[in-house]
């Protein structure tokens, strides 16, 4: 049991490591960054009893394909995404130190680890170490970058006012559907896994682009270096011009 833990939790903490480097200006306390990963391995529990009526209908050789992307999208990948959303929500967004888009990325993405962390070690208890090791490197990092994308649109959405509702639609939009086409596509044998791995490639390449553009924006960047301003309504850093004064 020891070694199911280890393999399912110490990758996860090894992600979030990786990932909050990116975060180099005005790095979060570990405690919150952690207490974000407690929150979403707490998470998995009702996301569980939430899609435990639905888990026949993705069972078997050959499950009904248009049920089966239902079920991924709209249960799978709906309650596993607000989940998360939910314990990031909880943990840290009041908090003062969630005071830049970056931040919301990195609890976000350490929450979706948590997740992952707790999901994996179901799946290592049930079908063997193995799996756990390749979920350890591919479904953690997935988890991470759908959640990252909520974190980075929440973000976003607190710290610039007036499309609140959209942002957080819009990134809970992403990730959803993000969500439910990697597990569609996995479970329904439609594709080769490695087309699975490359899809979260795709993700993680997409959502540390927002990562570099949502540090740029960030106060604690060296202030010789050109001011970037964001802005929702593009949710990207924007240069000022060059007649604007430093």
């Amino acid at each position: 049991m020891i070694s199911l833990i280890i393999v399912s939790f110490v990758p996860g903490v090894l992600w979030v490591w990786f990932f909050y480097r990116k975060d180099k200006y005005q790095p979060e306390p570990i405690s919150l960054v952690m207490k974000a990963f407690v929150y979403g391995a707490i998470s998995v529990f009702p996301a569980a009893f939430v899609e435990a009526p639905f888990r026949p209908f993705i069972a078997g050789e050959v499950p009904d394909i248009a049920r089966l992307f239902i079920v991924t999208t709209l249960v799978i990948g709906l309650v596993e995404e607000m989940a998360k959303f939910i314990a990031v929500r909880l943990a840290v967004y009041d908090h003062l130190e969630f005071d830049e888009v970056v931040d919301g990325i990195i609890y976000a993405v350490a929450a979706g680890l948590g997740f992952a962390a707790v999901e994996n070690l179901f799946y290592s208890a049930r079908f063997g170490i193995t799996v756990g090791l390749f979920r350890a490197f591919i479904t953690d990092l997935a988890h991470a970058s759908f959640s990252g994308i909520v974190g980075y649109h929440l973000g976003l959405a607190k710290f610039y006012k007036g499309s609140t509702t959209l942002l957080l639609g819009r990134g809970l939009a992403i990730a959803i559907g993000l969500h439910g086409l990697y597990d569609f596509l996995i479970i329904a044998g439609l594709v080769p896994p490695a087309f699975g791995i490359v899809m979260v490639f795709v993700t993680y390449f997409y959502l540390d682009s927002k990562i570099s553009e949502a540090r740029l924006a960030s106060p604690g960047r060296n202030p010789q270096e050109p001011v970037i301003e964001m802005t929702a309504e593009r949710d990207s850093p924007v240069l000022p011009d060059e007649d604007d004064p430093e």
